[in-house]
């Protein structure tokens, strides 16, 4: 019997396999010069307005793009990551894309089931790499796309399913945006505190002395100490996302070999790595902290370590913004656009703030206690999405 594993109780009958192609429509509507309509473009969340991606660029409507009305599917068919999405937003009922967007929907298909059957299932990731297998290794076409047999049940037990799924993909993007909520006041705050626009008081609810400014060498120093006997086989990178994480696990394989690390710096737990390669979360390179376990790190990478000062309030000063401006003003230019150019003398000269040990206390356990909000509420999304997966594994056939 074609079914799946888990099913609503009222439905009984078997799935039936059709031939996508004889169930989707294709809609070819391009948008006119004058048309004043929203261009949007695939990410891995979503359909998402190019502007937010192309800040610089001027997107014009001539022609080159297609509508996407409510409720109709779409996709990149030039791309690696063929992520269908669904036109929802019903406040801007039509939506413009690239010519690269296939636009379509499905003729007695459920569209929410169908989209979920095409983003979700095993099966049709190995179709789609199956198609890709030959002279269009990053393009699934539409035509290939109508060339899947994929099982489907009636519309009504469609309909529910795409009903349940929605309703846990609203609790997940309500979740998504808590967690991105509280990700943004968390940046906020701590442009506010490094600013000094907002000042704690001590317990007996007095100002704070003033902030001292003391360049970084006064009260960190460089780390040289080199693997010279090859003892530390842990390698470490600084992600500007993930903070310091071991190579090998980050990347998914090993880069480097224990015969070619007496090169590289040993980095204690407590010791904060500066990685030059620039990106859109880190524009002068990312400042992390190592809290997971002794390693080493490339040469590449400035490791220093404090002397003085609360190690989680510079954590979260390195976190903030407010010493970009200072990085900028010393690199070199004529350097790659990829990565920083910064001398050790000019790095080492960046001036950071000293306030006293216990407003430094303060400031630490309050942006910790927001952290800790922040990992809550991550660790709920995960859960609620893991969920969402295991169901889909036994509710699709």
């Amino acid at each position: 019997m074609i079914a799946p594993k888990l099913r609503f109780s009222k439905f009984s009958k078997e799935w039936t396999k059709i031939r996508l192609g004889d169930y989707l429509q294709i809609y070819q509507k391009k948008v006119s010069s004058d048309t004043n309509i929203p261009v949007y473009s695939s990410s891995r969340q979503g359909l998402k307005p190019q502007a937010e991606y192309f800040a610089d660029r001027e997107l014009k409507n001539d022609g080159e793009y297609g509508v996407v009305p409510l409720g109709y599917i779409t996709y990149r068919h030039m791309s690696d990551d063929n992520t269908f999405h669904f036109n929802l937003n019903d406040k801007i009922p039509e939506i413009a894309v690239s010519k690269e967007y296939p636009v379509f929907t499905g003729k007695g298909l459920n569209n929410y089931f169908l989209l979920s059957k095409l983003n979700y299932t095993n099966e049709f990731k190995l179709f789609a790499i199956q198609q890709k297998a030959g002279g269009t290794r990053t393009r699934l076409y539409f035509k290939n796309l109508c060339e899947w047999y994929a099982t489907f049940p009636e519309f009504e037990e469609q309909t529910k399913i795409a009903d349940f799924l929605s309703s846990v993909d609203e609790k997940i993007t309500l979740l998504d945006k808590q967690y991105k909520q509280l990700c943004q006041y968390k940046k906020g705050m701590m442009q506010r505190i490094f600013n000094q626009e907002l000042r704690f008081k001590d317990d007996s609810g007095d100002e704070f002395s003033d902030w001292e400014e003391v360049e970084l060498k006064k009260i960190a120093s460089k780390v040289n100490t080199k693997n010279r006997d090859n003892s530390v086989i842990t390698v470490l990178t600084n992600s500007a996302t993930q903070g310091i994480v071991i190579q090998e696990s980050y990347f998914e394989r090993e880069i480097v070999t224990e015969s070619n690390l007496t090169g590289y710096y040993v980095v204690r737990i407590g010791d904060f790595v500066y990685n030059p390669r620039i990106s859109s979360t880190a524009p002068v390179g990312p400042i992390k902290i190592n809290e997971l376990v002794q390693g080493v790190m490339s040469p590449l990478y400035t490791v220093f370590r404090f002397e003085k000062g609360l190690l989680k309030f510079y954590k979260y000063f390195f976190e903030s913004s407010v010493w970009h401006d200072y990085m900028k003003s010393v690199a070199n230019s004529g350097a790659r656009h990829d990565r920083m150019n910064i001398s050790g003398a000019d790095f080492f000269d960046l001036p950071v703030p000293q306030p006293s040990d216990e407003e430094q206390t303060k400031i630490a356990r309050f942006l910790s206690a927001i952290d800790d909000k922040i990992t809550t509420k991550k660790a709920a999304l995960d859960k609620l999405k893991a969920w969402k997966q295991g169901l889909l594994q036994q509710m699709f056939v």
